[in-house]
């Protein structure tokens, strides 16, 4: 069993089960959670694209997507980096990182002004290769802050643009785009961009990460009505976290 988030039951409406959510003192019980180790190469080239939401046909919108969906930009390795997160005794394949501004989960009702998103999928072997299905995602959560440059994180933004066409950020350092202490928050909830897939481990991490207000600047220019999805109830879900708390 995972312990990226608490063990909760996939069964019942999806609907009650979705992200992103506000994180409430209430609403959190803190325990002893494994610790992320992530395996990232030093360097690295992503491909990005804008990830548009007018994909869909109008005809064939999942069930609970909405047509004012402003997308969102999404960096990717190549095939064959080995990009891994270990929890535990799981191990996840990166997927993407894209970014959402301003954050789309919440502390105590206040927001941030952009969230970046790790997406990793669980590395199922499977006749030699990886294979993921429903419910084998986990999400790193990061809140951005302007401040200090980051050599990184700040090319990846600068670059965003909505094209058809996609392009490379080289020499990336996976390891820029995340804070130094990676205590954290864990639930299980969706994804937050249609089809809204449920049965994601989210682990959204306490200390936020810097870029510079010129990155931040560019990436809200691409999406100037935000991009970011509403919260989400939490119902009877239990967030988990680590034993630092913010208030």
């Amino acid at each position: 069993m995972s312990q990226t988030a608490p063990a909760l039951s996939l069964a019942g409406s999806s609907l009650l089960s979705q992200s992103p959510v506000d994180i409430r003192r209430q609403d959190t019980n803190s325990s002893a959670l494994p610790p992320l180790r992530f395996h990232h190469p030093r360097r690295l080239a992503l491909r990005l694209h804008f990830d548009d939401p007018e994909r869909y046909r109008p005809d064939r919108v999942p069930s609970g997507c909405t047509r004012d969906d402003e997308g969102t930009v999404k960096a990717e390795p190549y095939p064959g980096q080995q990009c891994l997160l270990s929890v535990g005794d799981d191990t996840y394949r990166l997927v993407d990182v894209h970014w959402h501004t301003p954050s789309e989960h919440t502390v105590g009702g206040v927001a941030f002004p952009m969230e970046q998103h790790m997406k990793y999928a669980r590395a199922v072997k499977d006749a030699g290769t990886d294979a993921a299905g429903e419910g084998d995602y986990a999400v790193i959560g990061v809140f951005v802050h302007p401040g200090q440059a980051n050599g990184s994180l700040d090319r990846l933004l600068a670059s965003a643009r909505r094209s058809e066409d996609s392009w490379e950020v080289p020499e990336v350092e996976l390891d820029a785009l995340l804070p130094s202490c990676t205590e954290s928050y864990r639930y299980l909830g969706s994804t937050t961009v249609c089809p809204y897939t449920p049965g994601v481990r989210w682990t959204v991490l306490t200390h936020p990460v810097q870029a510079s207000a010129a990155a931040l600047g560019h990436y809200r220019k691409v999406f100037p009505w935000g991009n970011a999805r509403a919260v989400q109830p939490l119902g009877d879900r239990q967030i988990i976290s680590d034993r630092h708390r913010w208030w």
